[in-house]
């Protein structure tokens, strides 16, 4: 029988050779995650779990975890690109598990060199079915990223750096109408806590845990930051300079998360003098459990004689008393002195402690990473402004005077809210244990991330461009500035307007009266632009831009302009609503019936129901003058200023920079379907 043989070309064997020598530069050089870090488990503690989709983070099922063929470049892969640029979220799991799981849907060896346009397109439908709507796009995202490193680095034969992520970006979230107004209250702290809360700092509380979360919180209203890059801040992280104008300057340094890196907040003026006031009274909170990190740095075989500390010789015998002040254990009726030696695993007899003794059991007590309080950012226990000994904020046990501890997100935003899963008195917020109420009775709730969206906010409203936001929040991607922005849509209109005194996005200017239809010496006293009439108020459509395209449906289009006082117009707008009202339900009973096509009348309905409730709601508001307009934004409209607009940025034709940079600010603003 004649031999055979498969031939194997060039350049599969030199991307073979190019992916053995990667991963096992990966494995040997490099030291992401630790020196200790065991390279052949598939389970890397605090890095990530190499699983696969849909397997739980927590299982130990060997039969869970990715393929032989597959596993070793997602090791090398995911080492290599958190070293290179770490995040939290780490999406690159996302990829490599989904893209492992198309190839062996595919019948393929689970192998990165069967990669191709068509295993990437099925691994990201299973990106889609696999994660909630946003965070896949993440995950396409890091599909898009890997198929470009393993073409650029030849890992694979194939060249795939033209396929692109196909999954779209979450839309932004409607900033119009009662159901927005909700979705932004919940995302902004509410007056009464903001108030509490000052109301508290400036009394200057002298329990620990009182001026923990106040000062916090101060701290989270000075400047944009997520309370975990807070509360890693360092003991020096303040900073002042004299600007250009020769005015000082107040701010602190940072190392802010989602890849932006080490930077300088600066603190508005209004907030320097608060900001200070916070960052000195957590500096003397926690000064002596700074001083107890720095001897345990400097001696660490001798014992730390704090103020309590017998003073005695460190090998002599200690009494179970002596033993317990030393440790700082609280003695009370509950508990004596050898009730809590025996609680702790230690000897409670007199003279089987000494300070020696007692040291290494301290010692052996100290946070796993002693003695750094972030290995990442450089920052040890001795220099972090919220290094504390144990329980220091606590409300029940004595403070530790030989045990560090750091507070976490959890324990500051726990301070801020009831916890309903408890029995009723078995937690007590910070509005609890100073009474205060909501308006309505209820407890107050808050978590930290309202004020980071607060301050974005401000800083939209005060004309800060999106690369000056998005640097003081610490944030990398300008785009993610729209998920923080809470401004309501009549605000977004009036910043637009104020770019050009000479637009005007809610149509005519000029004050139309409520007696409709209008004479001709009326319609020409008009600002400018064309105005008919129509059965619920005016259509204010440019037609030498397009024809309509929202004929007989006015209600639902962006261009209709309508008149509060009118009461004609307004029983024609009631009676339509009554009309939509029972097509709507119509539709609802078809979707139940299974009728084809049920759903889009069914979508159709419900928008124009939602709009129509709406607009009852602003016309019968008493607190609106008579002869205001009123006009509606819909998302979904067609809008030809917008189109303009975005033409002409695209022909990038300008002599003026000024006009340029006027029409990409009116481009972004018209985003949202304000156009």
């Amino acid at each position: 029988m004649a031999e055979i043989f498969h031939f194997k070309p060039k350049s599969e064997m030199d991307a073979e050779r190019n992916m053995l020598e990667f991963i096992y530069k990966c494995k040997t050089e490099l030291t992401v995650f630790g020196n200790e870090l065991d390279w052949d488990s598939w389970r890397w503690p605090k890095a990530g779990n190499f699983t696969k989709s849909g397997a739980k983070s927590s299982t130990t099922d060997e039969a869970d975890k990715l393929d032989d063929d597959f596993i070793d470049f997602a090791k090398a892969y995911f080492r290599y690109q958190q070293g290179h640029k770490p995040t939290g979220a780490k999406n690159e799991l996302k990829a490599l598990r989904t893209i492992e799981a198309a190839l062996l849907q595919s019948n393929v060896p689970a192998s990165i060199h069967n990669l191709s346009i068509s295993i990437l397109d099925n691994a990201s439908q299973l990106m889609r079915d696999s994660y909630l709507r946003g965070s896949d796009y993440h995950g396409g995202r890091e599909l898009e990223r890997l198929a470009k490193f393993a073409t650029s680095k030849k890992l694979i034969a194939t060249d795939l750096s033209g396929w692109r992520n196909p999954i779209s970006r979450k839309t932004d979230t409607i900033q119009t109408g009662q159901k927005a107004k909700e979705r932004r209250d919940k995302k902004l702290p509410s007056e009464e806590a903001l108030t509490a809360l000052a109301e508290i700092f400036a009394a200057n509380p002298s329990e620990p845990k009182d001026i923990f979360t106040s000062c916090v919180f101060a701290m989270l209203m000075c400047a944009p930051s997520r309370i975990t890059e807070v509360l890693e801040l360092p003991v020096d992280c303040e900073i002042e300079e004299i600007d250009s104008k020769g005015v000082s300057r107040y701010g602190w340094r940072f190392y802010a998360g989602k890849g932006f890196g080490a930077d300088i907040k600066w603190i508005p003026s209004e907030m320097v003098s608060v900001a200070k006031e916070a960052i000195r009274r957590i500096t003397r909170l926690t000064e002596e459990s700074r001083n107890l990190a720095k001897w345990i740095e400097t001696n660490p075989d001798k014992f730390y004689r704090h103020i309590q500390c017998p003073n005695v010789p460190d090998d002599h015998p200690l009494n179970v008393e002596q033993a317990c002040e030393a440790l700082g254990f609280s003695i009370d009726k509950k508990f004596s002195p050898r009730d809590s030696l025996k609680f702790m695993e230690l000897p409670y007899c007199d003279g089987e402690n000494t300070l020696d003794s007692c040291w290494q059991y301290a010692i052996s007590r100290q946070p796993k990473d002693f003695p750094w309080f972030n290995r990442e950012k450089k920052i040890k226990y001795s220099n972090a402004l919220f290094c504390m000994q144990r329980n220091l904020i606590g409300t029940e046990r004595g403070v530790s005077p030989v045990i560090l501890w750091m507070p976490t997100n959890n324990v500051f935003n726990n301070d801020l809210s009831p916890r309903e899963s408890l029995a009723s008195n078995a937690h007590q917020s910070i509005f609890d244990r100073h009474g205060y109420l909501a308006a309505d009775g209820k407890k107050i709730k808050l978590t930290s991330h309202q004020a980071r969206h607060l301050l974005n906010t401000f800083a939209q409203r005060g004309g800060l461009s999106q690369l000056e936001i998005a640097k003081w929040s610490g944030r990398a991607d300008l785009k993610q500035n729209r998920t923080y922005n809470h401004m309501s849509e009549y605000e977004m209109v009036a910043k637009a307007e104020a770019l050009d005194t000479s637009l005007t996005l809610f149509g005519p200017s000029g004050e139309i009266d409520k007696y409709l239809p209008i004479t001709i010496q009326e319609f020409n006293t008009l600002e400018k632009g064309a105005v008919h009439v129509t059965e619920f108020g005016v259509c204010v459509h440019d037609y030498t831009m397009t024809p309509c395209e929202k004929f007989r449906d006015c209600l639902n289009c962006h261009e209709q302009v309508c008149i509060k006082g009118d009461s004609e117009k307004l029983i024609r707008i009631k009676a339509r609503l009554a009309k939509v009202e029972q097509q709507f339900h119509a539709a609802e009973n078809a979707i139940t019936e299974g009728s084809a096509g049920a759903d889009r009348w069914y979508e159709y309905h419900k928008n124009t129901l939602d709009r129509l409730l709406e607009l009852v709601l602003i016309l019968e508001n008493p607190g609106l003058e008579d002869g205001a307009q009123i006009k509606l934004r819909n998302d979904k409209s067609f809008s030809p200023l917008r189109r303009a607009i975005e033409f002409k940025l695209s022909k990038n034709e300008f002599e003026d920079t000024k006009q340029a940079k006027l029409l990409d600010d009116m481009a972004k603003l018209l985003g949202g379907g304000l156009g």
